[in-house]
């Protein structure tokens, strides 16, 4: 009886995970067939099949541009949260001083306060500064949205790691700044591929502080989207969501051919090392 009741619930975690798998993949797969529509206005399901829409796609440079746009912010803002979170990282975790907590507190802070409210402030700010509506402001406001994720991820693993490496290394005669490149920057590796990805993932599709900071012939792919929403319903919008979910794809399989190329990480990732195999003497 026991054994029949312990089957019946392994059959229910599977039927659940089914229909997870199933509400999570029908809207992609709702877009995909939208984007094959023959109609004029994204309707499903559709009438016919043809990938007009896809030759029509190349008449829309503005998408092109702001794909150009958002793969510019979303790089800079992640290049300097990585940079600025791994050093503040660094100095909570090993080097601890009076106040760390309250200062940890105070770089986390922007994880809770609401996306619009800080595109407001960021605007008054960068309006001061002369650089709103630019590219350039928008990452440094984007940035300091993706500080925490950076400062979290980073700071755990530090506070994981050994010291047992750093203090051989001291008593060698390195420098702090000879340890941090040689020693520990290689062992965070992983959690910097981690929070990069989290980070431009994250700010490839923010609208809030975009929408408020940037100014038309700067605007990013989602608030494209939006203002092409607003005009026009046909399957274009369909379209691009299926090359950006291609895209998405992708640049998974790059990270994940990174990471197994990179030595020592796949074996972080929990991969066990292949042996090599012996030759027998002849």
């Amino acid at each position: 009886m026991r054994m029949k009741a312990g089957w019946s619930f392994k059959w229910l975690l599977y039927a659940a995970a089914g229909l997870i798998c199933l509400y999570l993949l029908s809207p992609l797969l709702m877009i995909a067939v939208t984007s094959i529509s023959t109609g004029s206005s994204s309707k499903f399901p559709p009438a016919g099949l043809s990938l007009e829409w896809y030759q029509k796609l190349s008449e829309q440079t503005q998408f092109l541009e702001a794909f150009r746009n958002s793969m510019i912010a979303s790089s800079g803002a992640t290049l300097l949260a990585l940079f600025c979170g791994t050093l503040a990282a660094l100095a909570i975790v090993q080097y601890p001083f009076p106040g760390r907590g309250l200062l940890r507190a105070l770089f986390m802070s922007p994880m809770v306060v609401p996306k619009i409210t800080l595109g407001i402030a960021y605007l008054i700010l960068f309006s001061r500064m002369h650089i709103a509506g630019g590219l350039f402001a928008l990452i440094l406001g984007e940035a300091v949205i993706v500080f925490p994720f950076v400062l979290s991820i980073i700071g755990g693993a530090l506070a994981n790691l050994s010291p047992v490496h750093r203090e051989a290394a001291a008593d060698l005669g390195a420098s702090p700044v000879r340890i941090f490149f040689t020693v520990t920057l290689p062992q965070l590796r992983l959690s910097l591929l981690l929070a990069g990805s989290i980070s431009f993932v994250f700010t490839f599709d923010q609208v809030e502080t975009a929408l408020l900071i940037l100014r038309q012939g700067s605007y990013t792919l989602p608030i494209q989207l939006f203002l092409y929403m607003e005009k026009w319903q046909d399957p274009t919008i369909a379209v691009v969501s299926v090359v950006l979910i291609a895209f998405a794809l992708a640049l998974f399989f790059v990270i994940k051919l990174v990471v197994r190329s990179a030595p020592g990480v796949a074996t972080l990732l929990g991969e066990r090392p292949k042996k090599k195999r012996l030759r027998r003497p002849m």
